[in-house]
Parts: structure tokens; C-alpha cells; sequence
């Protein structure tokens, strides 16, 4: 985890950007649940009357209100008394009444607490809660009779015994009655605080959508950069690995590295910046809502452990099973691989059945992997849903009876069942995410091994530089042995070969030959022994400046998808002179001259398009075009025709001589080499023999052998 945060360091201002978008986007979404209790409760429930503090009230009212407070004074200051028969503004609507009234001063204290138990006394009074006797007798007592008004406070603080909380509910229903007294419009006060609600809520749903679209943009940004960063260093770290560090990996599971498990690091790094950093702040957000009604907070506590419980019990199931997934991917990617290269193979010898016995094996595994992590998983989402709509009943079953007691509103209600939803979707996100991490961790695991790999073979941290004129190539007592292996391949290898030289190898299968020629652009390092270019240890010199001085065609000619110019070129500037004479020397002329479009014809991936002996020309032209001091051909010249290998021979030579050049050649034909200056015979990694054609044909049992069977009695008498 350290190293993805490494790739994602330099977008830290952008990562702080979307947490603060997504904090405002939770916060916007939180406030939709209250604003909706408000229309319920204030605006539908008490027709838009959001407080228990009037705006306008009969004197008489007033009076009896003033009988049950201790702050007269304070009351009657943020008052303003407007006498009968007059007309005056009240919350916008223009009132003209029978009586006098109250009118509250546009600058006015809170009163909310002060007036809330007068009002709910004399609404309780009004409603004809001491029987037998007229109200206004009853007020003009209690104003004389400091122990009557006692007594009945206290008898009234008894009856609302237990229903404090919800007093303010008896409140507003005593101001919208004083508004309908007094003669105002109470539906459109309702109408135009739905109105204003709704409008707000409209605003803060837009700020949501906002906040949403440019956090995830974000968010998605981000991650394509950081997953094409990481694409880019597992292709660069790559593209250094020697042969060594190439047969650790294998192709297909390189490709898998590089595409596959990429992907999963994207879309966790996408999904951690916006829905794992949303889930949370919506989850505490939300338990602190709900917190305000603690009589039904044990439900959603109940269901979260419920889910915790079944959320264990996944990983426990579908974890051990990423990492089998992630290697079944490669495995049926190396057997695609394998089909698509050698199908003309496979029809050749009718293996179809048996191919795609194989083929079908690997995708049932994978399958059936896949299928039983994805059934696993896919318990979690019905069993969320049936314990939603269970939690969404037993709320609406409990509070029913908080309702029924006016210990809760219906508005309250509706906003509680959204704040608990919220919850329990943040917890099953937070979840899901809990389940796919494991996986992207195996994911990460196997990219940063890749890009983690120690190169084998190194530049030293001071070099020494080439010389650009060519010199001698010698080596010294070389030994070579594959890293891990007890047996050296190559033992004792000691030559010299000097410029416009050519030296070829030669031996049966398996003596070292491809090897040997590697050791030269240092593809492997040699284990004992030394090579020298110019008298300098090519250790001690950077591999670019030592391959920069060589033109390689290995022994599996190589094209990439382009056309044929850019193959030759092949990312380098050449000039027409130099390209066209190496297509002349390696004899692919012809080549270009049967397609319509010359220089410009398309290459397929692979060169599928091209013959083996096309493809090989091409690849010699490709290194022939490079200005180099050392040419090596692995076995470059086995598709030719003996007509071609001739010509090409024959230009080769007169080229090394104008360019001063080294040629090494890997050959399984005596004729492409017998006119080779020094031929060096391998036999089980050891020099079997060193010299020219003649010599090696007289003193050379190996050679004498490899000659017999491919050589005429004639030619042997010739040699």
C-alpha cells in the first residue's frame, strides 16, 4: 500500500481537492433528510408555522398569556400593539382586523423558550381542561389569585408529565390558530414555506450533483494517471531486464501485470478517493443524526453487527481465492498465447480436440473459481436488501408508538428511516470495498514484483566510454552458467577478433553458440573470465554506450506492426542512403518491390504477413541500417536460400571491409561460414576447435564430422 500512496503523492493537492468536494457533497445529501422533515412536520403538519414564537396575536391572548410568565416585560417589549380597525403586514400578507393585536417588532429577541410553556397553559385551558367553569372567569382568577394560578400550573405540569420534549408540536398548533383568529391567510403561509423549502432543497440537490461530477472526474483522473505512471514503469523496468530477469516472467504474465492487475489497482484507487472516502463521512455523519432519537438507535446497531458478522465471514471464504485467480488468469493467457503462435502447428498435426481439450481445462478452472468468489459475494447484496427492508419495517413499527405518544413526528420518522439507509449503505460499501481490497493487493503484489526486481546485470556507478573507432572484442577464459545452475554452459572460452573480421561459431544444438554471441551485448554477464572491446572490460562500460556500438539479429527474426520502413529504422534516424543500402546487402529489395506500396506496407504484429526467409532479410536490413562497429548474426541466415546467403555474403563482406566492422556469425551451415576468417567449433560449451575452413578440416574432429554430413566427397577433397 506504501508504494501505490508513492504513485499517488504527486496528485496530493488534486486527492485534497476531492476530499473536500466529497466532504460538501456528504453534507449537502445529509441536509436533504432534515429540509424533508421539515416540510412534513412544519409545513404540512403545522401548515408553515415553523416556530412557537407569533408573529401576531389578540391583546386578550396576549393578556393571558402574560398571566404565566415571569417576564412580562420582556415579552410585551418585542411587541408592538396596533389597535382595531387598522391594517398592518404580517409575514407578507396585509391584515386588517376586528380587534386589537400584537404584532412582533422586526427586531426581536428569541422568546421561543419563554413562551412555550404559557402558550401550552393557555392552550390546554382554551381546549377545556378544567370543566364547569367559563374560561374567562377562570383567567381573571388566576391574574387575582397568586395560589389558584400555583395549582393549576402545577396540575398542568403533571398532565404533560413525560411529554416534554414535544411540547413545541401544542405550541404551533396555538399560533396557526391565533393566525386563522386573527384573520390571516394560513394556506398560503403553508404554501409559500413548502415553496421555500423545496427550492432550497433543489439548491443543495445541485450542489450535491455538482460537488458529485467533479470529485469523480477527479477521482477518475487521478487514477488513469496513476495507473498509466505504473504502466509506464513495468514497461521501462521491463525493457531492462536481461534474458535472465525475462525467464522469471513469462510473457503472458507479463501482459497480465501490465494490463489485468493494472486495471484492478485503477478502479480500487478511483473507488478509494471517491466511495471509500464518501462511505465513512456518510456513515459518522449519519450515526450522529440518528443518535438524536436514542429509543431506536439498538435497531441500526443490531443490523450493523448482522452485517459485520456475514462481511467476516466473506473474506475468510473469498479471500485465499484472489490469488488462485489472478495466477488461473495467467495460465489461460499463456495457453491462448501458445494456441494463436501455433496454430498452423496444431492443424498440421489435427491436435485441434486435444488443444482445445486444454484450452477449455484452463477456462472451466477460472471459471469455476471466478464463479464461486462471485456467488459468495453475491450472498451479500439480497441478504443487505431483506435486512433494509426488515430494519425499515421494525423502525416503522417502533416508532409508531413514539409517534402515537407525541414523542416523535412523522417528519422525524421519514428522516430517521434515511439517516439509518444511509448508514447501512455506507457500511455495506465500506464492505464491498473490504472484500475487493484483498484482491487489488495481489494485484499491486505482483506489479511492484516487476518493478521491484533487482537487475542481475548492472552499470557500475562510474563508467568508462567506448572509443568510437572499433577494436579488438576478446575473450579471456570466459565461463558462463545460468543463474541458479551448478553446470556452466560455456567453459573456458578464449579468442581474439579484430575489425573487418568475421568469426563464426559453430556446433550441434545445444554447445552454447546463442549463448556465447549474448554474452557480447551483455544479455547475460559472463560468471568467470572477461570480455574486452578496445581493451576495456565491457562490464566497466553502460550498456547502452556498449549496444550502441552493436548491430544484433537474433536468432528468432522479430518484426513489430508498422510498415516496412519503420521496421528497418526502427526508431532511429537513417538516411535514404544508408536504408537503401542495407536493403540491397540483405537482399530484401525484392521484398519491396512486390508490394504496392513499397517502403510504406504494412507489417502485421509479428510479421504474420511475411515469409520466414522475408522476415529474416527484413531483420538483418534492420541491423545493417544501424552505423554500428560489432554485427552479430545469430543463425540469421537459415531460412535463405543458398542463392541469397551467397549475395548477401558476398555484399556483407565487401560492407565490413568499407566500415571497418567485427562481424560474429552463428551458423548451422558450413557454406554460410566456410569463408568466415576465424570459425570457432563448441562442443558442450567448449572450444572443440579455432581457425579457418581448411585448417578446422584437418585438425578438427568435431568439424570433420559436422562437414561429412552436410559436405560432398568432392567438395571435402576441395576444401
Amino acid at each position: 500500500m506504501k508504494k501505490l500512496l508513492h504513485y499517488i503523492k504527486p496528485y496530493w493537492f488534486w486527492v485534497i481537492i476531492v476530499i473536500g468536494l466529497t466532504f460538501a457533497q456528504v453534507q449537502f445529501e445529509l441536509a436533504l433528510p432534515d429540509y424533508m422533515s421539515d416540510i412534513v412536520t412544519n409545513g404540512i403538519q403545522y401548515g408553515g408555522v415553523k416556530d412557537n414564537t407569533p408573529l401576531a396575536l389578540r391583546a386578550k391572548e396576549m393578556e393571558h398569556l402574560l398571566i404565566f410568565s415571569e417576564e412580562d416585560e420582556k415579552i410585551l417589549n418585542n411587541y408592538t400593539l396596533i389597535k382595531a380597525d387598522k391594517e398592518v403586514y404580517v409575514s407578507n400578507q396585509l391584515v386588517r382586523f376586528d380587534e386589537d393585536i400584537y404584532v412582533l417588532n422586526s427586531e426581536h429577541d428569541d422568546l421561543n423558550e419563554i413562551l412555550l410553556r404559557p402558550i401550552v397553559y393557555v392552550s390546554l385551558i382554551d381546549s377545556g381542561m378544567i370543566p364547569d367553569i367559563d374560561k374567562d372567569q377562570l383567567y381573571d382568577l388566576l391574574e387575582m389569585n397568586d395560589s389558584l394560578l400555583k395549582e393549576v400550573k402545577t396540575e398542568i405540569d403533571e398532565m404533560i408529565k413525560g411529554y416534554e420534549d414535544n411540547l413545541e408540536g401544542t405550541a404551533i398548533l396555538f399560533v396557526q390558530n391565533e393566525y386563522k383568529a386573527i384573520g390571516m391567510n394560513t394556506t398560503t403561509i403553508q404554501t409559500n414555506y413548502i415553496l421555500h423549502v423545496g427550492l432550497v432543497m433543489l439548491g443543495v440537490s445541485l450542489l450535491s450533483v455538482l460537488c458529485q461530477i467533479s470529485s469523480t472526474y477527479l477521482s477518475t483522473k487521478i487514477a488513469a494517471k496513476v495507473a498509466a505512471k505504473i504502466r509506464g514503469d513495468v514497461f521501462r523496468r521491463v525493457e531492462t531486464f536481461s534474458s535472465a530477469e525475462m525467464s522469471h516472467f513469462s510473457t503472458s504474465s507479463l501482459i497480465t501485470r501490465t494490463t489485468n492487475d493494472i486495471t484492478q489497482i485503477q478502479m480500487l484507487t478511483q473507488m478509494c478517493l471517491r466511495i471509500v472516502l464518501m462511505a465513512p463521512m456518510m456513515g459518522i455523519t449519519s450515526i450522529f443524526k440518528v443518535m438524536r432519537y436514542p429509543n431506536l438507535i439498538w435497531l441500526l446497531l443490531t443490523a450493523m453487527a448482522l452485517i459485520a458478522l456475514v462481511m467476516i465471514l466473506m473474506l475468510v471464504v473469498a479471500m485465499p481465492r484472489f490469488k488462485i485467480i489472478q495466477s488461473l488468469i495467467d495460465k489461460l493467457n499463456n495457453v491462448m498465447r501458445e494456441l494463436l503462435d501455433g496454430m498452423l502447428v496444431i492443424r498440421a498435426f489435427n491436435s485441434e480436440k486435444a488443444e482445445e481439450k486444454r484450452f477449455d481445462d484452463s477456462n472451466k478452472t477460472l471459471s469455476k473459481t471466478l464463479l464461486f468468489v462471485d456467488r459468495s459475494m453475491g450472498i451479500m447484496m439480497p441478504f443487505m436488501t431483506f435486512l433494509m427492508n426488515v430494519l425499515t419495517i421494525a423502525i416503522i413499527w417502533f416508532a409508531a408508538h413514539e409517534i402515537d405518544i407525541n414523542a416523535m413526528q412523522v417528519g422525524d420518522l421519514m428522516a430517521f428511516i434515511q439517516y439509518t439507509m444511509h448508514v447501512m449503505m455506507s457500511f455495506m460499501i465500506v464492505a464491498m470495498i473490504w472484500v475487493m481490497i484483498p484482491r487489488t493487493l495481489v494485484s499491486a503484489k505482483r506489479v511492484f514484483e516487476v518493478i521491484d526486481t533487482k537487475d542481475i546485470i548492472t552499470d557500475k556507478d562510474e563508467v568508462k566510454m567506448l572509443p568510437l573507432e572499433n577494436g579488438d572484442l576478446v575473450f579471456d577464459d570466459v565461463s558462463f552458467r545460468y543463474p541458479g545452475a551448478e553446470d556452466a554452459v560455456l567453459e573456458h572460452i578464449s579468442f581474439k577478433a579484430s575489425p573487418k573480421e568475421v568469426v563464426a561459431f559453430i556446433g550441434s544444438t545445444g554447445s552454447g553458440k546463442s549463448t556465447l554471441i549474448k554474452l557480447i551485448p551483455r544479455l547475460y554477464d559472463v560468471s568467470e573470465g572477461a570480455i574486452t572491446y578496445s581493451g576495456i572490460d565491457i562490464r566497466d562500460v553502460a550498456q547502452k554506450d556498449l549496444r550502441e556500438h552493436i548491430g544484433y539479429v537474433p536468432q528468432k527474426a522479430v518484426l513489430f506492426s508498422g510498415d516496412i520502413e519503420s521496421n528497418i529504422k526502427f526508431g532511429r534516424e537513417v538516411d535514404n542512403k544508408t536504408l537503401n543500402e542495407a536493403i540491397d546487402i540483405s537482399q530484401s529489395r525484392n521484398i519491396i518491390n512486390e508490394k504496392d506500396e513499397g517502403l510504406s506496407s504494412k507489417i502485421t504484429q509479428g510479421g504474420s504477413n511475411v515469409s520466414g526467409g522475408q522476415k529474416q532479410r527484413l531483420s538483418i536490413a534492420r541491423a545493417l541500417a544501424k552505423d554500428a562497429n560489432i554485427y552479430i548474426f545469430d543463425d540469421s541466415f537459415s531460412a535463405l536460400d543458398y542463392a541469397t546467403d551467397k549475395k548477401l555474403r558476398a555484399e556483407l563482406s565487401e560492407m565490413i571491409k568499407k566500415k571497418n566492422a567485427t562481424v560474429f556469425i552463428v551458423a548451422q551451415r558450413i557454406s554460410t561460414i566456410k569463408n568466415a576468417d576465424k570459425i570457432i567449433v563448441l562442443d558442450s560449451g567448449k572450444m572443440a576447435g579455432i581457425g579457418r575452413h581448411e585448417e578446422l578440416l584437418k585438425t578438427c574432429e568435431v568439424y570433420q564430422e559436422i562437414a561429412r554430413s552436410q559436405l560432398s566427397e568432392e567438395e571435402l577433397a576441395n576444401a
